[in-house]
């Protein structure tokens, strides 16, 4: 049998070798659809598929809380004091871990300072994922006990290459995190990158140490049981299947909702496998649902690919009809014959894998250049591993079993002796073969208007992004993330740090404006919950984002103020607390009344903020999310040591930010000036998830049109071949080389609108499973007009060149060779 196969493998190389412009062709457009394929497929396998080099993953758990007062929010994260609690209570976990979020840092070492993430862990973290260091040791519980006591730190793999060349002189090294000094125990394994599939951390620290770590306004969080910041896991007991677990953290939950009723009103708790929370679930779905629309749009560029190579193979085996013949007479069976024509498809299959992946390779590269710098470090690798390889293998079979299998049985299906009487044409253009393949042609136009849709629809969406009024200033300002923090300033240091950049900035020919915020625009912020003066204390309060700005900060960024004051250097410590709402929170909490003067507090203050203004609501996460109620309050009377910078120019961006940064320098070059943007730039960074699904759609959307022409010409020239003889006898008829002309592009247009059809139908409902992740339409009339035209268009074009060639034919050469 093996050799039997090999036979059939070297004949199928040589028939392949004699034929060096089919060859080259096919393998081609396989390899633009499998390597599509490939590239797409290493995107999914690293954020979705590749599994977390853990000890016994199925047994690890997320616990995440649910809050049916915030039921919009999805699940989120847990409270420490909550945490330490289902920690203590459970009898479920043989461990239960916390872990924060990567925070920005600033590191000395040996070298120059530079910005690195670090992420604190509960002191049993390491211990419960189940994995060993690559040097030195993890950190211990016992170092969670004495805050601020621990002073240690595990370095990521990459940063120990990155930066210290492997060097195993790491361990014991001193290293300086914002100004403190912290000892390298250990050193993580390479493949373990932290829990969160996106982006990872280069140090891990203690939670003990969360004040030395940490901004100044997160310290108090760590009381706080409604501040919800960290994420909780664990590994079941032997036994412990995840509903039982959940059921018991549920009871914990109702007993933690019954003895702090305020933190907990409303809240309890749902588990989740670790291998699900690798991304956190607010943004899991979106994925999901983007990562199925490329793996089906590449899809579907291979279909087409494959179509084109079956329709290739249909008119070469034409050609070799007398070959086949004699041997079918010479006692081949159409079973052998059948398994000799699917090894020369397997071979074209593999040829094409073998391209594929070496455009992967360079394509996958290609896409993560496109990363924005500010995460380009810590996002997760594109890596093509064994699994990746190994559906590149099982895509490149499975591609010649569809474009090689219908071709081979029709093949071994002839009749010898009508094969040898050299009626090729009669079997060529015989109803079932043109049916077959006019059906592919149709077939590839449908798919190829689907992700042509595909890629226009996102096209259209990120310009309509682009014309999204985000509710501040797009153009003239400047952004600079500032942490004295970092430098050791205590709170009044800081402050007079805060009032000394303003004045000098004042003074700057490039600066209009000035102000400070703890918000980056479009990066989010911090929620926290709102109590209303008069609404009973024992009610959980609803959840509003909220930042700490200074005075001028609403003129400076460029958002309105639509009623009452802004705030003044007056509203300080020591003064009435006062606090701007935007239009969204005023109407969620004081519908149909005038706010102005209107109170409320957070969760866990003791006074009340008034409400001075209204300000126009915009856009603080994404520019397609929906209206977010936001409530402002001055920073001088909530003390932040890490604050943004924004300032507003008349003139050039990036002299702004030059002297922006010179002014900083000037006033303590020990102060990290960090991620520094132009607002343009940041709100490409915003963008560059849509630009890139739009970019890498778009491209496939012209793969697809290209391969689909590809086909079209080459069956309306295999069409005008077969049919020379029915072309002449029409000519000599008296037919004018103008009506064969039209007669061969009406039977292609004939195609064309059939496929047209079917891929409008198909490309409507695409449209409503996208729907939700697009900032315009999914039925966006440009786009459902524009493609069909394009494609009619390119098709024309395509059929032309058939058409002009069968107006030529000489009547009298064409029926002679009858």
């Amino acid at each position: 049998m093996l050799h039997s196969a090999l036979q059939d493998l070297r004949f199928a190389a040589r028939s392949l070798f004699k034929r060096p412009g089919f060859t080259l062709v096919a393998v081609l457009s396989l390899a633009l659809g499998i390597g599509a394929n490939t590239t797409i497929f290493t995107m999914v396998n690293s954020v979705f598929l590749n599994p977390l080099p853990v000890a016994e993953p199925g047994r690890l758990a997320v616990v995440y809380t649910e809050d049916q007062t915030n039921a919009a929010a999805g699940l989120t994260q847990i409270s420490h004091p909550n945490y330490e609690d289902y920690r203590d209570e459970n009898e479920v976990f043989d461990g239960l871990a916390a872990w924060g979020f990567p925070i920005p840092t600033a590191m000395l070492a040996a070298k120059e300072p530079e910005q690195v993430f670090t992420e604190i862990v509960s002191g049993n973290y390491f211990e419960v994922m189940g994995i060993e260091p690559a040097l030195g040791r993890f950190l211990t519980p016992a170092e969670d006990n004495a805050e601020g006591g621990s002073p240690v730190v595990v370095m990521s793999h990459r940063l120990w290459s990155r930066r210290f060349g492997e060097d195993p002189s790491v361990l014991g090294r001193a290293i300086s995190l914002n100004g403190i000094t912290y000892d390298v125990v250990g050193v993580a394994p390479e493949r373990f990158q932290g829990v969160n599939a996106l982006f990872s951390p280069d140090l891990w620290a203690p939670m003990a140490m969360y004040r030395q770590v940490l901004p100044a306004q997160f310290h108090t969080w760590f009381e706080d049981r409604r501040a919800l910041f960290l994420n909780v896991g664990g590994r079941l007991k032997p036994g412990v299947e995840i509903e039982e677990a959940q059921a018991q953290m549920k009871t914990i939950a109702t007993a933690l909702e019954r003895e702090y009723p305020e933190p907990n009103k409303g809240r309890t708790v749902r588990l989740r496998p670790l291998a699900e929370a690798t991304i956190f679930p607010g943004f899991r779905d979106a994925l999901i649902r983007g990562g199925a629309l490329l793996m089906a749009i590449v899809g579907l560029v291979l279909l087409i690919a494959c179509f084109n190579v079956a329709n290739l193979l249909l008119a070469k085996a034409s050609g070799r009809r007398k070959e086949i013949a004699v041997r079918l007479s010479l006692g081949a069976g159409p079973g052998k014959l059948v398994r000799q024509l699917l090894s020369e498809s397997l071979l074209l299959g593999l040829l094409g894998g073998v391209a594929g992946l070496v455009l992967a390779f360079w394509g996958k590269d290609l896409i993560w250049s496109m990363r924005p710098p500010f995460l380009a470090q810590n996002l997760v690798d594109l890596t093509i591993d064994t699994r990746v390889l190994l559906f590149t293998l099982g895509v490149s079979v499975l591609t010649s079993l569809v474009f090689g299998l219908v071709p081979a049985i029709q093949s071994a299906k002839q009749g010898v002796v009508e094969a040898l009487k050299d009626e090729a044409r009669t079997a060529g253009r015989s109803r079932g073969a043109l049916l077959f393949r006019n059906g592919l042609v149709v077939a590839q136009v449908a798919l190829s208007i689907v992700s042509l849709v595909a890629g226009g629809l996102f096209l259209r969406s990120l310009g309509s992004a682009n014309e999204i009024d985000p509710g501040f200033e797009t153009e003239k300002l400047v952004v600079l993330m500032v942490n004295p923090g970092q430098a050791g300033y205590d709170q009044p240091q800081a402050e007079e740090f805060y009032d000394r950049v303003l004045r000098e900035l004042h003074d700057s020919p490039e600066v209009a404006s000035a102000s400070w915020a703890t918000n980056l625009p479009l990066f989010g912020g911090f929620q926290r919950s709102v109590f209303l003066e008069g609404q009973p204390d024992d009610q959980a309060g609803v959840l509003v984002m909220t930042n700490g700005v200074d005075a001028g900060y609403l003129d400076t960024v460029g958002t309105s103020l639509l009623s009452g004051r802004d705030f003044s250097l007056a509203d300080r410590a020591g003064s009435v607390a006062v606090a701007i709402v935007n239009e969204k929170m005023a109407e969620n909490f004081w519908p149909g009344s005038d706010p102005i003067g209107k109170r409320f507090r957070f969760y866990g203050d003791e006074f009340f903020h008034e409400v001075v203004g209204v300000a126009r609501t915009g856009k603080y996460v994404t520019l397609g999310e929906n209206p977010t109620p936001m409530a402002f309050y001055p920073r001088r009377q909530s003390f932040a040591d890490a604050m943004v910078l924004h300032v507003r120019t008349g003139g050039d961006p990036a002299q702004a930010l030059a002297a922006s940064r010179q002014v900083l320098r000037e006033i303590d070059p020990r102060v990290p000036a960090t991620n520094t943007w132009t607002i343009a730039e940041l709100i490409g960074q915003s963008l560059w998830a849509p630009k890139l699904a739009a970019i890498l759609l778009a491209t496939l959307g012209g793969l697809a049109l290209a391969l689909a022409s590809v086909g079209l010409y080459g069956v309306m020239a295999y069409s005008v071949t077969q049919r020379n003889h029915e072309i002449g006898l029409r000519m000599a008829l008296g037919a004018a080389q103008g009506d064969v002309v039209v007669m061969v592009l009406k039977q292609a247009m004939v195609l064309v609108g059939l496929g047209t059809a079917f891929g409008l139908l198909l490309s409507l409902g695409v449209g409503s499973l996208v729907a939700t992740i697009l900032f315009g339409s999914a039925r966006d009339p440009l786009t459902f007009i524009a493609v069909p035209l394009t494609l009619v268009l390119v098709a024309l074009v395509a059929s032309l060149i058939p058409a002009l060639r069968a107006s030529r034919v000489d009547p009298l050469a064409a029926l002679r060779h009858q």
